[in-house]
């Protein structure tokens, strides 16, 4: 039985899927576990992490260098300078999506460090490195940095996989990126699903049903809530009945602002930021049907969410959540294309088909995962 952990999350910011599966960890495993943050933003993520031992272990402008994608890498020296006291725990585990997995350059404990892994750094995969060059990276500048960034990280990345002892995947999607960067074998790394909440969302206070669609997810730029708003203005030319919500926390304010702009150009649009989770409750009874566009998304806690909530999904065919939901009766799959024009139409076709759709009962069919809390203190203590 391990006693003892130190759990190391690079950024606890948000209220997004890898907050809420490291807060479950702490919730659910047996041991006692001290968590190891370069950032800690109390404001806008789950208000229960005041209820366990944070440590803050970078400076202050730490923060700002996290909220932006092309400067996080310069965080990457804490990595090397910062040291855990970890003689004072059995394990060390460390919780990644990229880049906090060099904190083992300077802290490990032998044969007793392990992982779980959201995803290998996405911006270094070859689909994402792609859609990237095409969709977010201008300029023949950029696209030369990224790659060069790119080369360099993959170079350390390989260095610090070679201190874990142990890891577990989210998703098939999380896992198959590891075995193409050659950073594990296929028959040492295991998948535990994160944790979901379907008691929640099946026991939904019933409000009255509108037609509208909601999209909730973090404001940033691979979850396409730009691309949504261009699909929707063709949309809501012929189906001015109907209004979208737009639902998630401000992760990316420039990004938020580009949503902003973008608003004024079509109608029956509602951007909201940082909804008590009350608010969101009501706005996903109210609707006929919740959508989700994340670009290969690690696993995506969102689409069972509104499954279990007995509401229509409207979501891409490619992600780590398809595997267990695709012979779902009420998830509509719309065709991932990766250039946003191509996305733009197939978003609005998947809307328009949704909307000709006769209204008729559909019996909700009941999605089971892994018992979490068992899973993870199995991977723990043996």
């Amino acid at each position: 039985m391990v006693k003892k952990i130190a759990l190391f999350h690079p950024w606890i910011k948000s209220k997004g899927g890898a907050e809420r599966q490291v807060l479950e960890i702490m919730k659910e495993s047996k041991a006692d576990i001290d968590l190891y943050v370069w950032v800690y933003d109390k404001e806008n993520t789950f208000e229960e992490f005041k209820d366990f031992n944070v440590k803050v272990i970078a400076p202050k402008f730490a923060e700002k260098l996290s909220r932006k994608n092309v400067l996080r890498g310069l965080i990457f020296p804490l990595g090397l300078l910062k040291k855990i006291p970890l003689e004072k725990y059995d394990l060390f585990l460390v919780s990644t999506s990229g880049l906090a997995e060099f904190i083992t350059f300077r802290n490990k404990i032998k044969g007793k460090t392990y992982a779980v892994v959201c995803t290998p750094l996405r911006e270094a995969s070859k689909r994402i490195i792609k859609w990237n060059l095409k969709n977010r990276h201008e300029g023949f500048v950029k696209k030369v940095t990224y790659i060069l960034a790119v080369k360099i990280y993959r170079f350390f990345e390989k260095l610090a996989w070679k201190n874990l002892d142990k890891v577990y995947f989210i998703s098939n999607l999380s896992r198959q990126r590891a075995l193409d960067r050659k950073l594990v074998k296929k028959e040492d790394v295991s998948i535990i699903y994160p944790p979901v909440d379907f008691s929640r969302f099946e026991k939904l206070k019933k409000f009255k049903e509108t037609k509208s669609f909601v999209y909730y997810s973090r404001l940033n730029p691979p979850k396409r809530q730009d691309v949504l708003l261009e699909a929707w203005k063709g949309f809501v030319k012929e189906y001015p009945e109907y209004k979208l919500f737009v639902v998630g926390s401000a992760d990316n304010k420039n990004y938020l602002e580009k949503l902003k702009s973008l608003q004024p150009q079509t109608k029956n649009v509602e951007i909201k930021v940082n909804v008590p989770n009350k608010e969101l409750e009501e706005i996903l009874s109210s609707s006929k049907a919740g959508l989700f566009l994340g670009y290969e998304e690690d696993f995506g806690i969102v689409p069972f969410e509104i499954l279990a909530a007995g509401k229509h999904l409207l979501a891409v065919d490619e992600g780590g959540y398809v595997d267990l939901i695709k012979d779902h009766p009420k998830f509509h799959k719309i065709k991932e294309k990766h250039d946003s024009k191509e996305m733009v139409k197939e978003i609005e076709k998947a809307l328009k088909d949704f909307a000709k759709m006769k209204d008729k009962k559909i019996k909700n069919k009941k999605i089971v995962l892994n018992n979490f809390g068992k899973e993870i203190n199995n991977f723990l203590e043996n």
